[in-house]
Order: C-alpha cells, then structure tokens, then sequence
C-alpha cells in the first residue's frame, strides 16, 4: 500500500513528465526607455524592412525540453522587426514612407537554461540601413546576458523566458548606439 508521502511523490513526477515538452511563447517585447532616448537623437525617421531568419538557425528557443515560440509572426525575426518598430514609434522616428530603412538578418538566437545556478542567453543579427535602395550601414551586432537561476525547472524556465526582451534590448541598445548606425541616417 502506498503512504500519502508516496503517493504525493508519484503525482508530481507524474505532473513534471506530463509539463515537458510543451510549447511556451517568450514575453511581448516591452520598448526600453533608455533605448527610446538614445533613438530620440536619431537625425530622421525610418522604416522597417524585412527581417528573416538565417539558414539553419532554429526559429523557437529550447528552454529544458519546452520550445519557447515567438509571439509574433512565425519567427523571431518577427519578433526582432516589431521590438524596432516599437522603440522607433515611441521615439517618433518610425515613417512608413520615409526612404530610410533597416533591414536585417537573425543569426544567432539561444538561452541556456539547463545551468544550476546561472543561465545565459545570446542573440546576433546584422542590420542594413538603405538610403533609397543604397546601402549605408551593414553590421553585425551581438548581445548576451547571464541571470541567477535554479535547478528547479518551474523556476528557471519562467525566469529564462523573462529574460529575452532584457537580451533584445541590450541587442538594440547597441545598435541605437552605434555612431556608425547614426551617421547612415543622415
């Protein structure tokens, strides 16, 4: 016969196999105030082009057997061209039918949330910047973050999956940044 202690063990491994493997989405991108800032000096307004995946590179972030999908569009890179779009809108820099416009490429895009006591979290993408068809800026920016995590899963994925708008707006900071960057919007 089984103890209560027993069977209480046996219904939580039950409920820890039966919540693997699920499909999560990572939080909507929330726009950095210091990002918007930064941005605000931008010398004009632009749009958003397209933004795809590179080959090869997944299109979802495995967090401990769960996928953590975008909540936008199909892939992350749609979710990388609507974090631009938002931080631009809010700095007032965002024109639809200005000849100015970002593009770009997602190249890397990963958390590692399997650690014991801290996980970490990368993404790479190239931007282009065209001026009427003419291209001005093509660089290739990375950003990565650490966090203090757990062993317990129902603690590290909740907190892997809040870190990545932190890791894309990191990312953005240093585009916004980038003197480079600002001198092709002239």
């Amino acid at each position: 016969m089984f103890s209560s202690r027993s069977l209480l063990s046996c219904v939580a491994i039950a409920a820890l196999l039966l919540s693997t493997g699920c499909a999560i989405k990572a939080p909507q991108y929330n726009a950095s105030l210091d990002n918007i800032e930064q941005l605000k000096k931008a010398p004009a307004s632009v749009k958003v082009g397209s933004f795809t995946v590179q080959s090869g590179t997944s299109g979802s972030i495995g967090l401990r057997g769960n996928q953590m999908d975008s909540p936008v569009g199909s892939d992350y890179a749609a979710y990388l061209a609507d974090a631009l779009q938002k931080e631009l809108k809010l700095a007032g820099k965002l024109d639809p039918n200005s000849k100015l416009e970002i593009s770009g490429q997602l190249l890397k895009n990963d958390i590692a949330a399997a650690g014991i006591l801290t996980n970490s979290g990368e993404i790479e993408a190239r931007f282009v910047v065209k001026n009427d068809g003419v291209q001005r800026y093509d660089q290739v920016k990375r950003a990565d973050l650490s966090w203090d995590s757990s062993l317990l899963g129902y603690i590290a994925i909740p907190k892997a999956q809040q870190q990545y708008p932190l890791i894309v707006q990191k990312l953005l900071a240093l585009l916004w940044g980038d003197a480079n960057f600002q001198e092709s919007l002239k």
